[in-house]
């Protein structure tokens, strides 16, 4: 390792087309403005961010680290280890560095020496050389490899290979000229590694008949959110299955093989109705008996080949196969064609359309509309769905037939004027019995329903070149050019400008940047602009003043918000609306981008809606405290880690009870809260739906923000529940996992009496009179005295059992749920790892399930063999021997560092899994601590 100072620069130019404009993953060059130095030569000390946290030396092929975790220590360029803290950077407030953990950050120094201080002030700011950006702009990317032999583990960046370092993919060694990584830092360690993803479709299957890409990774195990980020990496997403041919297709590729694999089916979305994450449409159905499951978080689809490949539904945290998929170029969309309907037809795009809420059975409803030329209606995008739900007088109360069924097949939905499926949008639960379906509800959702009931219908024909009769002007009130929406007046703005450009424009038009206050509202502007091949249209909103709050233009209260996929996040920005396949979802955007803008006006005569009055509220319920100026009461419900619950769960609780879990929309709201620390904390927000971002489960606008610095990241692709904590400052948020166990926050209207919750007391499982759990079908025994393995499988069968025998997910979490929630520590099962790297269960039976730990098992020395449940839920290898704690010759007596007794320096260390003080720094005893727990059956 080498010390380090910084390189001064005469002069802080930099013209940006010299370094081009990297990725958010890409090198750059940090500069501190006080001390004018750049990290490193200005002209050559780029780093990148890589795995673990580190910051990587692009060119000298060293990462960033100290030597030591104090004030003071100095900044060290060491040999890349992820294994090290001294070597792993966090983020804050974007442009300050902090060892990992620590309130320590990279600070420069009066004499030009980087060294860590508890100084925030500008010596300790570092940005991004020519820009205004600080190093948190810039995220390392995990890249899943593909085949290799290591389960599909991400990449570890840099990687050692033959005494060179990599940063990053090569096609060093490849037979076949295929770009590749290593998983461990040291590649001659286990020799782990995975082709790198690329764009290619070279090695994956194409079907004949419709020209699409697979690429099955069988030999893989990551969760489905890291199962979508490997195709997503790839140009593709994971596989959508509209059809019965393709389904046969997809089936064929495992033969009699019996094998799990993820679909792209999910209820991850704002109203939990399943869906496909490409966005295609799902007219067909596959569930296996019992499917889909209505438990909490069983909200992703996998396919099961040993169950003639029927659908299911899981928690999305399993580790499993997966399939992508990669569909040819579609034709540009047409710009929808003029047209002209009769009264009382309203047109949209080339089609007439009417309601008629006479209720009719489907079949005679059908022949309604075909005397008229037409048929019951078909919807074939977004922008035709949201044309209905905004312009027809369409009403939340309303359930009217459209031309969907599945009459002819059972298990295929098809339109009755026999076009395409391209689009669909179910309800909860459907389809549900019934073999027509209509729109119903606030949000025209698709439901099924008995063919032979009566309801109201839509019908559709297309449109004449020729107006039959004078057109009536269905633009009243509003200027030429613009049109008209129930009491205002829109114009599309046709020439791109800033958002402050726009806004200035609108202005001049004697009107402002459109706002959005309803989900009507919203559908409306998707079918004014959702065919437009533009990308953005700028709308009102934009958290320029303040980054915490967004706020409209006009100065209107924000009443709803339709965020795209991970929005609005951390960013600062202005907010424009999205067309094409996902017309209407919402980005921040910078502000200085140049786009396309809608105007708006009320218009004149017009009387603006008048939000009403509402009378004082009544008090909270006892133990509820009151939540700033809102109309709403919020308790914690905290207790014994027993007691905690996941994400899902905890929602179930709240609406049990008549509340949901808490949503935050202003400062007021966090004051309320500050008056009291809670630990981490679930409340409302996430981010769940694969095509969609942050959205409160109260249906609330998501305007408010108070993440943590650095959050959210989305660490690991696997994070996408909020989480409230007191770590770096009160209350703030933090994206994690879904199914982690913490307390929870719910919110209940004031004048609301809380129901009693659902009785939890029924146990899961009974408890024999000599201690034994049953559950099913099996009987466990859970022992925390230490013991060797050979020990421990001696006390199991004087008990007459044998150390545990996992067979499959439910089994898995209910013993991961006992040690996890009563802090048993880890277990040995009876799963072992012979010498040629093979699993096996020592009372012989088959291995059909494995849930191995991350870099887990790693083969270690070759002398780790028996393998326990951690209270992560994982397993792990571990020696077979060892009966205690054991002594070893590692310490840090009398030093500032740490060294082995016999004077050699420390070159490899192997810290158990826990945070750092418990590692190393135990108080007058430094030893390294061995648990060994087992469970029995």
């Amino acid at each position: 390792m080498t010390s380090f100072m910084v390189t001064s620069s005469v002069l802080f130019l930099f013209l940006q087309s010299i370094l081009g404009a990297p990725g958010t993953d890409g090198p750059f060059v940090l500069f501190n403005v006080v001390n004018r130095s750049c990290l490193g030569p200005c002209d050559s000390g780029e780093v990148r961010w890589v795995s673990a946290g580190r910051l990587y030396y692009t060119k000298e092929k060293k990462c960033l680290g100290v030597s030591g975790k104090t004030e003071g220590s100095s900044v060290i360029h060491y040999d890349c280890d992820e294994k090290s803290d001294l070597q792993q950077w966090e983020c804050h407030n974007n442009t300050l560095l902090t060892l990992k953990g620590q309130k320590l950050y990279l600070h420069i120094n009066a004499d030009s020496k980087l060294v860590l201080s508890k100084d925030t002030g500008n010596r300790s700011h570092w940005f991004i050389y020519g820009t205004t950006e600080g190093p948190c702009t810039r995220t390392h990317r995990e890249l899943f490899p593909i085949d290799g032999n290591a389960f599909g583990r991400p990449c570890q960046f840099p990687f050692r290979y033959n005494d060179q370092w990599y940063g990053d993919c090569t096609l060093t060694d490849s037979s076949i000229n295929r770009l590749w990584c290593a998983i461990e830092t040291n590649y001659q360690d286990n020799e782990l590694w995975g082709y790198c993803p690329t764009t290619s479709t070279e090695y994956w299957h194409k079907n004949p008949v419709t020209g699409s890409f697979y690429q099955v990774n069988i030999h893989s195990a990551l969760t489905w959110y890291q199962a979508r980020t490997s195709c997503q990496q790839q140009g593709a997403d994971l596989v959508s299955i509209t059809e019965p041919h393709e389904q046969a297709y997809i089936s064929g590729f495992f033969g009699f093989a019996h094998v799990t694999v993820w679909l792209g089916l999910n209820s991850l979305g704002e109203d939990s109705f399943w869906q496909w994450s490409s966005g295609k449409p799902l007219p067909y159905f596959r569930w296996d008996s019992g499917h889909p499951l209505s438990d909490p978080g069983q909200v992703c689809g996998l396919m099961d080949s040993s169950q003639q490949s029927f659908w299911q539904s899981s928690l999305c945290s399993k580790k499993l196969g997966y399939i992508c998929q990669k569909d040819p170029p579609t034709p540009p969309t047409l710009h929808p064609e003029a047209g002209f309907c009769p009264h009382p037809w309203i047109h949209y795009a080339g089609m007439c359309y009417r309601i008629e809420r006479t209720k009719k059975k489907w079949k005679e409803a059908q022949m309604s509309c075909r005397k008229d030329e037409g048929d019951l209606a078909s919807i074939h995008n977004i922008e035709q769905q949201n044309f209905v739900m905004s312009q027809l007088g369409y009403v939340a109360t309303d359930e009217l037939w459209i031309g969907l069924n599945n009459i002819q097949s059972l298990l295929l939905f098809h339109w009755s004027d026999k076009s395409a499926v391209t689009f669909t949008k179910w309800d909860v639960s459907m389809p549900a019995g019934g073999n027509c379906v209509l729109v119903r509800g606030e949000k025209g959702r698709w439901a099924t329903q008995v063919c032979e009931q009566q309801f109201g219908f839509i019908c559709m024909k297309k449109s004449s070149s020729k107006p039959s009769r004078p057109q009536e002007d269905t633009n009243t009130g509003c200027k030429p050019l613009w049109t008209r929406f129930g009491s205002y007046c829109y114009f599309v703005g046709q020439e791109t400008k800033t958002f402050n450009e726009a806004n200035e424009k609108c202005r001049t038009l004697q009107s402002y940047l459109v706002d959005v206050s309803s989900r009507v509202d919203n559908a409306f502007l998707i079918s004014l602009v959702g065919y437009r091949s533009e990308k953005h249209f700028w709308i009102g909103l934009s958290n320029q003043n303040q980054t915490d709050t967004f706020t409209w233009t006009n100065g209107n209260k924000v009443r709803y918000a339709h965020w795209n996929t991970q929005m609005p996040g951390s960013k600062q920005g202005c907010v424009a609306m999205t067309t094409g396949t996902l017309a209407g979802l919402w980005d921040v955007l910078s502000c200085s981008s140049q786009e396309k803008y809608i105007c708006k006006y009320l218009v004149e005569g017009a009387l603006p809606t008048v939000e009403p009055t509402t009378p004082v509220p009544p008090s909270c319920p006892e133990d509820w405290k009151p939540l700033g100026h809102r109309n709403y009461c919020f308790k914690w419900f905290t207790g014994p880690r027993r007691l905690e619950k996941t994400w899902f769960e905890a929602r179930e609780y709240c609406k049990t009870i008549g509340g949901d879990l808490l949503s935050i929309h202003s400062a007021a709201d966090l004051q309320s809260l500050n008056e009291r620390r809670f630990g981490s904390s679930w409340i409302g927000l996430s981010a769940q739906d694969p095509n969609a971002g942050y959205i409160w489960t109260d249906g609330s606008p998501v305007s408010f923000q108070n993440w943590n610095d650095g959050e959210p990241n989305n660490e690991n692709g696997a994070e996408s529940c909020v989480e409230m904590n007191n770590r770096y400052r009160s209350n703030s948020w933090n994206d994690v996992n879904c199914e982690d166990y913490k307390d929870w926050l719910c919110e209940i209207r004031k004048g609301v009496t809380p129901l009693p919750p659902a009785n939890n007391t029924v146990p899961e499982y009974n408890v024999t009179e000599d201690g034994w759990l049953e559950y099913g079908g099996s009987q466990y025994y859970f022992n925390s005295q230490l013991l060797a393995m050979e020990d421990a499988r001696d006390y199991c069968r004087l008990m007459h059992g044998d150390l545990a025998v996992i067979n499959g997910l439910t089994e898995n979490v209910f013993l991961w749920k006992k040690i996890n929630k009563e802090s048993l520590g880890n277990h040995y099962i009876g799963l072992t790892v012979d010498l040629d790297r093979t699993f096996g269960w020592m009372d012989g039976s088959p291995v059909v399930f494995q849930r191995w730990d991350k870099d887990q098992p790693d083969f270690k020395n070759n002398d780790e063999n028996c393998v326990v449940m951690t209270s992560f839920v994982f397993l792990t290898t571990q020696m077979v021997h060892v009966t205690t704690d054991l002594w070893i010759g590692l310490t840090n007596l009398g030093r500032d560092s740490l060294v082995w007794t016999d004077g050699r320096a420390l070159k490899y260390f192997n810290w158990a899994p826990k945070k750092m003080e418990d590692q190393i720094f135990q108080m007058g005893d430094r030893q390294v601590n061995i648990y060994i727990f087992f469970i029995s059956s």
